[in-house]
């Protein structure tokens, strides 16, 4: 075995992963730039640790189940002026995840709600912290199906270990008793542990409406709410203001 295949072989040994894919080219720039041996395995271990620091927060993404991807930088704070530049810049620090504070954005459909919603748990994830995005409708299918399908159940696992929970379209549609009772007990198990970032069309007193049940939806909202900001996002939907046509590009709806 001739030497170069003998360190691939060791830093394989080791785990260093991007150290043995790049060996060639890692030891050409040291030829070329003539490092002491301090800075040579200063810059191979700086390497690979943000190496693996990437491969984790890709991970993080891909696990927290986003539909798509939006980032704060792209969130119009003067488009939707419910929210000020300060409360904006409050909540891209997310020390209020470590707080164990919800946040519930409230407002109609294309007001940027999950946009934000996605935006923070995106910023999360590659701060590393364990994120979980879906829909109530598919947390309502998974917690009526956990205990007798494999899917339901590890995604429920992962949302009860996760940092941060953004539950999209709370309200859109009525859940039945059933799922209103599994719902509740979610948000007690998850309670200071772990913080939720609700979306819904609903503000609180119509909770009662789509929970089927007065005592249940206020028992819910007693526990999502003890430490919690609630934000009116109200004004024009940005998808119909920014509307695009294939046929016609210069039309507007």
């Amino acid at each position: 075995m001739d030497k170069l295949k003998e360190m691939k072989a060791q830093t394989t040994t080791l785990s260093l992963i991007h150290t043995r894919d790049n060996i060639e080219a890692i030891l050409k720039a040291a030829e070329d730039t003539n490092p002491t041996y301090r800075e040579f395995l200063g810059n191979i271990l700086s390497s690979e640790i943000s190496y693996r620091q990437d491969k984790a927060k890709s991970k993080r993404i891909k696990e927290a189940g986003f539909p798509y991807i939006r980032k704060l930088e792209d969130f119009n704070v003067s488009f939707q002026k419910a929210i000020t530049q300060r409360q904006f810049n409050q909540l891209a620090e997310l020390t209020w995840i470590e707080g164990l504070y919800n946040l519930i954005f409230v407002g109609p459909p294309g007001v940027g709600k999950t946009h934000l919603s996605i935006a923070l748990a995106y910023k999360a994830c590659e701060e590393g912290y364990r994120v979980s995005y879906t829909t109530m409708q598919s947390l309502v299918q998974c917690l009526r199906t956990e205990e007798i399908d494999r899917r339901s159940k590890a995604k429920m696992n992962r949302i009860r270990k996760s940092s941060l929970l953004v539950l999209d379209e709370v309200g859109y549609l009525p859940i039945t008793e059933m799922d209103g009772n599994l719902f509740f007990q979610l948000v007690s198990d998850l309670q200071e542990q772990t913080s939720i970032i609700i979306t819904t069309n609903k503000g609180f007193e119509d909770w009662t409406e789509f929970l089927g049940d007065p005592a249940l939806a206020t028992a819910i909202l007693d526990r999502l709410t003890y430490r919690c900001d609630k934000i009116l996002m109200n004004g024009k939907s940005y998808r119909l203001e920014n509307h695009k046509s294939f046929l016609n590009p210069k039309e507007e709806c």
